[in-house]
């Protein structure tokens, strides 16, 4: 599948060229989902089509690409940012504010494909998608057995999905009922092998 992004520029022909460059060399491999240039509406956007990759502009007029990131953050979006700008100094901020990669402007075509290819070889499920989809997993549930299957506990889980243990625990006991698996260890493998 290809990996969804989002274009947050507020100055058009940045988004047009950045829109041209996938189109034209990444068309396999990206899709653009969405593309804005005003605070409000990139929020709201972000949050609703719910990207793989937002790629954020560092200097925007009503607010900065760092505090965009922690703005999307704060409202429970958990797909990578991209910082993109013309300068170069904003990079120990970009790293700080949790950025997944950062591209100066003009962005280099391969650059921007060898990001894709990390994140999509970082992003490949550990689970067969067929057993997924058999027994009607949700997205939620997916993301919750692939923390396990990493060795995290419930109540390490709900801090990196900023959920409570319990409801972390209410997500593996429906797992493991849709499956009809008697433990996380025979989970695991079953979502393996199917």
């Amino acid at each position: 599948m290809p990996v969804k992004v989002y274009i947050a520029d507020d100055e058009p022909h940045a988004r047009e060229r950045l829109v041209m460059l996938i189109t034209r060399f990444l068309e396999d491999e990206v899709t653009v989902v969405g593309q804005g240039g005003k605070k409000d509406s990139i929020i709201r956007d972000i949050l609703s089509v719910k990207p793989d990759i937002a790629f954020l502009d560092i200097e925007m007029p009503d607010i900065s690409g760092i505090d965009l990131a922690k703005l999307l953050k704060q409202n429970g979006f958990h797909g990578k940012i991209v910082f993109v700008t013309g300068f170069n100094q904003y990079a120990i901020k970009a790293i700080r504010a949790g950025a997944y990669d950062y591209l100066l402007k003009p962005v280099d075509v391969d650059e921007m494909r060898e990001m894709i290819k990390r994140f999509q070889s970082e992003n490949k499920g550990v689970f067969n998608p067929e057993v997924i989809k058999k027994f009607n997993l949700s997205k939620r549930e997916v993301e919750i057995a692939e923390l396990l299957e990493k060795g995290l506990s419930s109540e390490e889980i709900g801090e990196k999905l900023f959920l409570s243990k319990h409801t972390v625990n209410t997500h593996r006991s429906n797992i493991l009922s849709k499956t009809g698996a008697k433990n996380t260890v025979e989970l695991l493998n079953l979502l393996k092998k199917g």
